[in-house]
């Protein structure tokens, strides 16, 4: 496309795909380790709930997204739906009931490709409550041009942004760190590691099972590093995890 590093891409790109199927956003971030998603290019559907979420997503609550965790990706870059990839309490967590849904959007199509640089380029094209989940036609449509749509992808974000290697600073710390941290100076309370671990997947979405497998441990370890997570911090929930520590994020 004639239009790749130039201000007429995103348009352009967008018209290709709408021409396909309704969507009722269509972004494309640089997702830079230890750092916020940069906005590149963004449009979404007059309305106010995506106005505010968008300005929210950025500020904070990117670290809860599925995308933005995913990082098994190939070398040539990959699509992916969002139950795909997200962990399996993903949808019964207070991101998505508290963000996600209010957003009014129901379902996510996401292209995710690395970057020399060490970073990854994101498309995002997502569905509103009123236009229903992505059809299989139209799932069956994007895997036969996604990899077309990588490789504009690819050479659009690589032409409009800085590709020198990464440098990563002392304080971009893993969640768990910080968890672990704060628990210690400001909730005067030690957590061990692995519950500061449990604490990051649990706000992500996981499940003692799925935490267990992240963390290569049995699923009765990881129920008791929860409860005792939950012992030291005087909380019973899910909810009151978020509720402590989603400034955190």
């Amino acid at each position: 496309m004639a239009t790749v590093g130039t201000e007429a891409f995103f348009p352009a790109f967008r018209k290709l795909v709408r021409a396909k199927m309704p969507f009722a956003t269509f972004l494309i971030m640089r997702f830079v380790p230890g750092k916020a998603p940069e906005y590149l290019d963004i449009w979404h559907i007059a309305d106010a709930r995506l106005e505010v979420a968008s300005g929210e997503y950025a500020d904070s609550i990117y670290s809860f997204d599925p995308f933005f965790q995913f990082t098994d990706i190939p070398e040539s870059g990959g699509l992916y739906r969002l139950p795909e990839i997200a962990p399996d309490r993903f949808f019964s967590s207070q991101y998505y009931l508290e963000y996600y849904r209010k957003t009014g959007l129901c379902d996510e199509v996401g292209l995710l490709a690395p970057m020399p640089s060490g970073c990854r380029a994101h498309l995002s094209i997502s569905r509103s409550d009123e236009m229903g989940p992505f059809r299989r036609r139209e799932l069956r449509c994007l895997k036969h041009h996604a990899p077309v749509m990588l490789e504009l992808l690819t050479q659009h974000v690589t032409a409009i942004t800085p590709q020198e290697p990464l440098r990563l600073s002392a304080s971009s710390l893993p969640l768990a760190d910080l968890i672990r941290t704060h628990a210690r100076d400001t909730l005067a309370t030690h957590l061990t590691q692995r519950e500061a671990q449990i604490a990051a997947l649990v706000l992500q979405g996981h499940s003692n099972g799925s935490a267990a497998l992240v963390l290569d441990i049995a699923a009765q370890t990881a129920k008791v590093h929860r409860r005792n997570l939950y012992r030291k911090l005087a909380i019973s929930s899910q909810r009151d995890l978020f509720g402590l520590l989603k400034h955190l994020l």
